[in-house]
């Protein structure tokens, strides 16, 4: 007895250290997934897991040509949120800027999908923008296309799935939906229609009935959002629950099988692995959120100052599309420290040099760079006084005295110098030895640009200049786009506002863009499926329009209409960034 005994014991500890050396856990998931090609699922999946120093390199660039554009974009965001990255500078584009051109007024991406409809707002949720008019959309057009039975499917009138409804209710949740809306409520009812008895969840009956890992991480990670647990009572059939059966599809180097090896159906893989250790980690998406800091821009009331004369730096920053007072920035590049009130400015006065200021605030980006010139005291001869004994010439000497005395007097004469010499300017002609000279006229674009680059002009969107008053405020804001999408910045100095300026004339800029033509002959292509011909003026002219955003001289509201609806032909989506509605006019003005 004894000795069977002895064997039953040995059986089971067999059993046992068997059983310990087939399971696995986070950490072997974790290191499970550092093996694999990386990729935006892994970063989020790593950082839920508690993982740092998480690589991002791959999220460098978002490889064109996927079945799913828009999703691209999305889960490229979402991974860099994860990371605390900012998604509008990490790459090489603006991955929220390039994600937007999906918006097509009414939803994102494709008009028969629902998917990329779900992951644009997640996507935006994981940077603070649910509040956007493409968040908005997307968030209506789901609700306006729930199913009877409570789900959403991967598609428009498209048969309920668990994973597609389960991301739905973490993004609807996302853009405001209240926990118990009935939106919520009929969503968490179909899921529970999904789980198999043991435990696990099916995706959509019409693929099979399989409970699988997938389906679990994503149902999983819903119900957390929700604030109810996965592995309670209520989610719980037959006395298993969902986070049982994924435990079961774990392998012992940490990766989870799609469905059940014993099953062993040919196309079984490991690909659900990220998404079932988030849901292991109690994560639900977006897995972590970051912040994009505001943009901010600095000015000053002019860029050149007398000695001793205050300077007034303005710093703003950007709230939607207005620009409002950045107050508590600090000034740096000044003799001090200097804080901007609550208008945003701050008065300074500088010893002589050259000063090139910026604004910096927590949590704002830094603002652009501007340069003031505080111009040298004035240098006053003394001439000593003859004595009284009639000597002969007068001594001089050269001294810089600051006294009042000499200040005024300096400033008498200057002011009684720039007279003269204006009402010698205000001439028309001159006598040059005899010959007479007709003054150069005064370019009125080039005077334009100085007093805006000296900050003259308030607001050039909302006030404009005498040249660009024609245009309108929303169509100077229009230029600026075209400005900003042709040399990748917005004005600053005299000469990128004379362009500004230009370009709201229709007139080509002093500076040319090689990059930006290249990309114009690139969509001439597409638009009129030929080279560009650059002997032709007619093509010289559009390129010039869709590289630099050119401005016709007289608008023609039906033939920017027919414009549309060539570009909509052409690209299947409708015109919203300033390089879209730049094509437009070419497309418009070059028939």
């Amino acid at each position: 007895m004894k000795k069977i005994s002895t064997i039953l014991l040995g059986v089971v500890l067999f059993i046992l250290s068997y059983t310990d050396s087939a399971s696995a856990g986070m950490p072997e998931a974790v290191t499970y997934l550092q093996g694999q090609t990386q990729d935006a699922w892994i970063t989020q999946a790593l950082i839920a897991a508690g993982e740092t120093n998480v690589p991002t390199d791959h999220l460098t660039s978002v490889a064109a040509g996927g079945f799913n554009p828009a999703n691209d974009y999305a889960k490229t965001i979402l991974a860099l949120a994860a990371a605390g990255k900012n998604p509008t500078t990490f790459g090489d584009i603006d991955y929220v800027a390039k994600l937007k051109t999906y918006y097509d007024g009414t939803q994102m991406g494709d008009a028969t999908l629902l998917n990329d409809d779900i992951w644009s707002i997640l996507a935006l949720a994981s940077i603070y923008q649910t509040n956007s008019k493409e968040a908005v959309a997307a968030k209506n057009f789901l609700l306006a296309n729930q199913n009877d039975d409570g789900g959403w499917g991967y598609a428009v009138d498209g048969s309920s799935g668990s994973n597609d409804t389960a991301a739905a209710v973490m993004a609807l949740l996302e853009a405001g939906i209240d926990v118990n809306n009935a939106v919520i409520t009929n969503a968490v009812a179909f899921l529970h229609t999904m789980q198999n008895n043991d435990g696990g969840f099916m995706n959509d009956p019409m693929w099979g009935t399989d409970s699988d890992s997938g389906s679990d991480g994503w149902v999983i990670s819903a119900i957390y959002r929700i604030g109810q647990d996965p592995a309670g009572l209520g989610w719980t059939k037959n006395g298993s629950t969902s986070v049982d059966h994924l435990e079961t599809l774990q392998d012992a180097d940490g990766g989870f099988w799609w469905v059940d090896p014993a099953s062993s159906p040919a196309f079984n893989n490991k690909a659900m692995t990220p998404y079932a250790v988030i849901a292991s980690a109690g994560k639900s998406f977006p897995v972590a959120k970051y912040e994009i800091p505001k943009p901010t821009k600095i000015s000053a009331n002019k860029n050149a100052f007398n000695f001793s004369e205050t300077a007034i730096i303005t710093a703003e920053y950007l709230d939607n599309e207005s620009w409002l007072p950045l107050a508590g920035a600090a000034i740096s590049g000044g003799n001090q420290n200097y804080t901007t009130n609550d208008l945003g400015k701050v008065e300074m006065v500088l010893p002589s040099g050259n000063y090139t200021l910026q604004a910096a605030k927590d949590n704002y980006a830094a603002s652009n760079k501007i340069e003031i010139t505080v111009l040298t005291a004035p240098s006053v001869i003394i001439v000593s006084p003859v004595n009284s004994g009639g000597g002969t010439s007068p001594v001089s000497t050269n001294e810089t005295m600051e006294t009042d005395e000499t200040k005024k007097l300096k400033t008498t004469e200057t002011e009684k110098l720039e007279t003269d010499l204006t009402v010698e300017q205000e001439k028309n002609e001159e006598n040059i030895l005899g010959v007479k000279v007709e003054a150069e006229p005064v370019n009125e674009i080039t005077t334009e640009a100085e007093s805006i680059a000296q900050g003259e002009v308030e607001d050039f969107t909302k006030r404009g200049t005498e040249t660009t008053k024609k245009l309108g405020a929303g169509e100077r804001a229009g230029v600026l786009n075209s400005y900003q999408a042709a040399f990748g910045k917005m004005p600053e100095t005299a000469g990128e506002w004379e362009d500004v300026i230009k370009i709201g004339n229709g007139e080509l800029p002093n500076e040319i863009n090689p990059v930006a033509e290249d990309k114009a002959k690139i969509e001439f292509k597409k638009i009129y499926n030929r080279e560009c011909n650059l002997e032709n003026p007619n093509d010289q002219k559009a390129i010039n329009m869709m590289a630099y955003g050119l401005r016709p001289q007289k608008r023609d509201l039906d033939l920017e209409r027919a414009g549309i609806k060539k570009f909509v032909e052409i690209y299947k989506y409708l015109p919203s960034s300033a390089i879209d509605w730049d094509t437009v006019r070419a497309i418009a003005y070059n028939t």
